[in-house]
């Protein structure tokens, strides 16, 4: 089972702790007897745990292969015999090599020739496609999809590097796409809905067109040497839940899928007609399409070998160049983030300024706090306001503004942290004001 939890439910080691639990439970009369059981139990559980960690590790790299491998459906409105791959499996083109000789020949032909040379590309995007499989006959429903990991393997250091996408891991934009008839045509935005927990979700318009989204570029250059990466690794989480929260749970009904991608471009501040009479960015690779459940689920792209998905034709692959790594080494280091359990400390020192308004400026509260800290990365600061979630901060400063004229409202706020595996931390002090 694909899903944020990699561990098996029921492991040796989680039986063993209840088996610790019970014995606790026995009368003081046998203190002696079950004081040596516990020891001898929690050398055991020392024993195990390892064993614990390797199957969750195992857990995770069968689930990261089988994302790159076939589609668990088909997709609704892609013909059988349709000759785009991407469509029914997984594939990787550029891979690992971010640059123009990696490009599909002779298949993807800008007129601009510089774009096929050996140039490094340096910037990166992440997206996904959301599709209804056949036989969807959910109404009600609507798709989370969050969490955005992008990480690149450093070649020089064979360390990870996690790329910051800029929106806290939510989508930033979202079209509704119809792949039939061999074309991609466009119908404008999706329908989008921000959440209470400040994630977007999408529901499928009448037609039932696919959804294509993303987030934002990402300059390669801020954090590594495009010729300097390794390997690729895209993170997409999915959670089906309902549009209309009075209506008919229908979700047990939907077979709906998404597919984690990426997809190089020279510059960010490249555009598509750049590649013209090409209509479309040459991709990293895309995952299969896997299936959204009613719990988080993620969704996984990498460049890894095996599966041994397709890979077009280049120059730089002819040339013996290579845009994958092998899965085995890929296994033994993956990125850390997978594996962390650590949450980022508390904010702290919460204080508040008010700030009257003025001609040119609106009322506003504007917050402060000491940065948290992380085993590997705090990724941003969730903002609350009488304990509603308004906002998010990459910084430890926030300004939460007041176009209308005060009410004697009392606002309250506090901030929490999170991390690039989604942990919270605990709260930070509260402060209040009123206006």
């Amino acid at each position: 089972m694909n899903t944020d939890q990699h561990s098996i439910q029921t492991s040796v080691f989680q039986r063993l702790i209840i088996k610790v639990l019970r014995i606790k439970q026995v009368s003081t009369n046998n203190t002696s007897r079950s004081s040596s059981a516990i020891v001898s139990l929690f050398m055991l559980l020392s024993l195990v745990s390892p064993l614990v960690s390797l199957d969750a590790s195992a857990g995770l790299i069968d689930s990261i292969k089988a994302d790159m491998q076939l589609n668990e459906a088909p997709l609704l409105n892609v013909l059988v015999d349709d000759t785009r791959p991407w469509l029914k499996q997984a594939m990787i083109t550029m891979g690992n090599a971010p640059r123009g000789d990696a490009t599909p020949s002779p298949k993807w032909d800008p007129y601009n020739k510089t774009l096929k040379t050996s140039t490094p590309w340096n910037a990166i995007t992440p997206w996904f496609v959301l599709s209804p499989a056949v036989g969807n006959a959910a109404t009600n429903v609507r798709v989370k999809v969050f969490g955005i990991n992008v990480h690149v393997l450093v070649k020089s250091t064979n360390t990870w590097k996690r790329l910051d996408t800029g929106s806290f891991g939510n989508t930033t934009w979202a079209r509704n796409k119809d792949y039939s008839g061999g074309g991609s045509a466009d119908f404008g935005n999706a329908n989008s809905r921000k959440e209470p927990d400040g994630t977007i979700s999408y529901k499928f318009n009448s037609a039932s067109n696919a959804i294509h989204g993303g987030a934002r570029m990402i300059d390669i250059k801020k954090y590594v040497d495009p010729s300097n990466i390794a390997a690729v690794f895209v993170h997409f989480k999915t959670q089906l839940i309902l549009d209309n929260t009075s209506g008919v749970d229908d979700r047990a009904l939907a077979k709906i899928l998404l597919n984690a991608a990426a997809d190089y471009y020279p510059e960010v501040t490249s555009v598509i007609n750049d590649f013209a009479p090409m209509g479309y960015a040459p991709p990293s690779g895309s995952s299969r399409f896997g299936l959204v459940k009613t719990f988080i689920r993620s969704h996984y792209f990498a460049t890894i070998d095996p599966p041994g998905t397709p890979k077009p034709i280049s120059e730089y692959l002819s040339k013996g160049g290579e845009v994958t790594i092998p899965a085995t080494q890929f296994e033994a280091n993956m990125p850390p983030y997978l594996f962390d359990t650590t949450a980022p400390s508390a904010p702290t020192a919460l204080s508040l300024i008010f700030n009257h308004a003025t001609t040119t400026a609106w009322a506003s509260n504007d917050l402060s706090w000491h940065n948290s800290t992380d085993n590997l990365v705090v990724a941003g600061y969730n903002i609350y306001r009488n304990g509603k979630l308004i906002g998010k901060s990459s910084s430890n400063h926030y300004k939460d503004s007041f176009p209308t004229a005060g009410t004697g409202t009392t606002y309250t706020y506090k901030v929490i942290a999170f991390d690039s595996a989604g942990k919270l931390s605990a709260s930070s002090n509260t402060v209040t004001t009123v206006y």
